[in-house]
């Protein structure tokens, strides 16, 4: 149960937040890469939401986001966590006459802090990847 309720709480919300990450990554570099033409308006007069807007860019490539995805995981991995980081967050003692529970705190949000770098960070790769493939493809015809 420990393991379960987390996971089961922070899937979802970890996914639905990394999505939103890179739609609006995506839409502010199809913005920039292809002509600003796109209509901010709907007919009544009411504003297009941004997944109505990147409706009207070429969609990007798939296979090219997840290759940016990984490379970018595996990258951001390594940097965010060294190996003296990694030894020092996992594996270290804490120091003498130290309040346990401030160490904990402190070594346990410096580990979200880390992770949620290579987690979104990995979101904004794959996007970043994904529509620069599509513009560079479309520029050359």
């Amino acid at each position: 149960m420990a393991f379960a309720i987390p996971v089961l709480i922070g899937a979802p919300i970890g996914y639905f937040t990394w999505s939103l990450v890179c739609k609006h990554v995506d839409y502010q570099v199809a913005k920039l890469c292809y002509d600003d033409n796109i209509p901010s308006t709907q007919k009544d007069g009411s504003p297009l939401t941004m997944t109505q807007q990147l409706e009207y860019y070429p969609p990007r490539s798939m296979t090219m986001s997840m290759v940016g995805s990984v490379a970018s995981c595996g990258v951001l991995g390594k940097t965010m966590f060294p190996a003296a980081t990694r030894h020092r967050l996992f594996f270290a003692k804490a120091p003498p006459h130290a309040n346990i529970r401030i160490e904990t705190l402190k070594l346990g949000m410096e580990l979200l802090v880390r992770s949620g770098i290579v987690f979104y960070g990995t979101a904004v790769g794959g996007a970043v990847t994904g529509r620069l493939a599509v513009a560079s493809v479309g520029t050359k015809s």
